[in-house]
């Protein structure tokens, strides 16, 4: 009988090719390989978390929503004021506006002067402030609390500051002109005429006032920078078309097509902490999450580069080779106060 006497140094019942080690060309691999994994674990477990923050972000503002539905149950079908304090109300609470439509008395806050008497959905007054910043009481005192019961609804958990708040609500909803304000109204009435809408369809204080609730924005993020460490009053984006802009044949519109002087766009915009997860609610308590289409609009209005245009931004037009700048702010203006804003079409004139 014939036994097999392995070689020395080789193993029993192996080869020698069977009893090598790796190569570091093999490990690389490994390594390489190993690496990969972790990195697709990792952006997977960034986009899970950042999706638990957005889903977080939406049912805060769809509790506010339905906040504002509770409220306006309790008082006759009237919203809270979508303003944050009343201090530019002692000078504004009665004016009158006159334009070709007719002349229209405006008295906001029922006329009255005391900051108490204002019903904004919170109460950023003097003494609910440290210096620019709110505290606690500012929200706890608002006309909304009661109805949302609790301080973290009022901070998304995509927010990077220390502040209590990080929504503000639509500057259609809940006043008697715009963001009860004298200056919008005094800038806007004129073109708003010339479409055929007159002051009195810009009410918004009651339920029956919006015509598309379940298209009309209740809440946003916001990340204002005005001077103030909180959002102050109202979101609001200056609804007149911008300077060039024309009517194309069929546009629903009433009147002429008017270009807008002065016109401001980004009155306000929307926080970009992340922006293609830009939450919002809607007055019938639905959400929806928004991804800004033309990522030049972040840097430009906040930069870096450059110090960033800020508020009152009035960007670029659209054009082949930067891109469709009206887009995102069209997006926004159709959630406004859709059935009295004018349309606009085409939203984007290079496509």
């Amino acid at each position: 009988m014939n036994h097999f006497i392995p070689k020395s140094g080789q193993a029993y019942g192996r080869s020698s090719a069977e009893s090598r080690g790796f190569t570091l060309t093999e490990l690389l691999v490994v390594i390489a390989i190993i690496a990969l994994l972790l990195a697709l674990v990792l952006v997977g477990f960034r986009k899970a978390k950042l999706m638990a923050k957005t889903m977080s972000c939406l049912s805060n503002q769809r509790q506010i929503s339905l906040a504002q539905a509770s409220y306006a149950t309790d008082n006759g079908g009237a919203y809270a004021s979508n303003r944050t304090s009343g201090f530019t109300q002692q000078s504004e609470v009665s004016f009158t506006l006159s334009n070709t439509c007719g002349s229209f008395p405006i008295l906001i806050n029922q006329g009255r002067l005391t900051y108490e008497s204002y019903h904004s959905w919170t109460s950023s007054y003097t003494t609910n402030m440290n210096g620019t910043k709110e505290l606690e009481t500012a929200i706890t005192k608002g006309r909304l609390f009661p109805y949302v019961g609790s301080l973290p609804v009022y901070k998304s958990p995509l927010d990077p500051t220390d502040r209590f708040r990080s929504y503000s609500l639509n500057s259609f909803v809940g006043g008697v002109v715009p963001e009860d304000s004298q200056e919008w109204a005094n800038k806007w009435h004129t073109w708003f005429c010339s479409q055929g809408v007159t002051p009195r369809e810009w009410v918004s204080t009651h339920v029956v006032h919006h015509r598309f609730p379940s298209q009309t924005l209740m809440s946003i993020i916001e990340d204002d920078s005005d001077g103030f460490a909180f959002n102050n009053q109202g979101w609001c984006i200056d609804p007149r078309p911008p300077l060039g802009s024309i009517a194309p044949p069929g546009t629903p519109n009433p009147g002429q097509w008017a270009n807008s002087g002065g016109w401001e766009g980004w009155i306000d915009w929307p926080a970009f902490w992340e922006p293609s997860n830009i939450t919002y609610s809607y007055i019938d308590g639905s959400t929806e999450s928004y991804s800004i289409q033309n990522k030049s609009i972040v840097t430009s209005i906040q930069g870096p580069p450059g110090f960033g245009y800020g508020h009152r931004w009035a960007q670029p037009a659209d054009n082949f080779s930067t891109g469709p700048w009206r887009r995102d702010w069209m997006h926004f203006r159709e959630r406004l106060m859709p059935g009295v804003i004018p349309p606009m079409i085409p939203r984007y004139q290079a496509e």
